[in-house]
């Protein structure tokens, strides 16, 4: 059984006096993919800012391999493995591509292990090396969402956290980020993701979490969600009663 990675324990939040998590606890794995689906307003959101410190929740805990990080400053989250790749990638639109993957290291100053995981990222996205000197803000939606995902690992993380990783992008590039997902998964990066395309996301995830009105309604492994009749009736379209 592999080991967690990232949990979150008994989280309840609030925004003022609103309640907006209730008793949220959910688990990363070591070298996983995680998604976690759910509608407008059921606290996705929150759930990326908790893990990222920029929410604190007032009960519960956020805990990277066994250590407390709960409301820890994100410049110390990072440190402890945890990269991430914001919704609409946020990159540094008059930045160059390879300026905005240095920007990902800026944790760091191992410069001769950061120049190897330059080169690295660029053998994983062979298309940025090719726009290297573009500007970030002059390439397509799929582009941008590499470097984003590029810029992410150049933190040398044990963990992405990705928020809606495919909104926005053609049918094309769709299939070619999730390709990209699976890949970086596949040299020891685990990932969380919050994704709408629910299908897309359980067909290369290992397992899978259902958030409602902050709280968990529904998780199991990925396959078993994926043909879940409430899964399919909510999120694929599919009429199932």
């Amino acid at each position: 059984m592999k080991k967690p990675l990232l949990q979150l324990t008994n989280c309840n939040s609030y925004y003022g006096p609103v309640q907006v998590h209730f008793d949220v606890s959910l688990t990363v794995p070591e070298r996983s993919i995680v998604c976690l689906l759910g509608g407008n307003a059921s606290g996705k959101s929150t759930t990326m800012k908790t893990i990222l410190g920029l929410q604190v929740p007032k009960t519960g805990r956020v805990t990277m391999e066994g250590k407390d990080i709960t409301g820890a400053p994100t410049s110390e989250i990072v440190r402890a493995g945890i990269s991430t790749v914001p919704e609409a990638r946020r990159l540094f639109g008059d930045m160059t591509v390879r300026e905005n993957l240095m920007m990902g290291a800026y944790v760091r100053n191992d410069q001769i292990e950061i120049q190897r995981d330059y080169e690295r990222v660029l053998e994983l996205f062979p298309r940025l090396k090719e726009r290297i000197r573009q500007k970030a803000g002059t390439m397509s939606g799929g582009e941008q969402q590499m470097v984003a995902m590029a810029r992410a690992l150049m933190g040398r993380p044990k963990l992405i956290i990705m928020d809606e990783p495919t909104m926005g992008l053609s049918p094309l590039f769709v299939d070619r980020v999730l390709d990209l997902i699976a890949t970086v998964n596949k040299t020891g990066v685990s990932i969380f993701m919050v994704e709408q395309n629910a299908s897309m996301a359980l067909q290369i995830a290992d397992y899978g979490y259902v958030l409602q009105t902050g709280r968990i309604v529904l998780e199991g492994p990925a396959n078993e969600l994926l043909a879940n009749p409430k899964i399919r009736s909510a999120y694929l379209g599919d009429n199932v009663a």
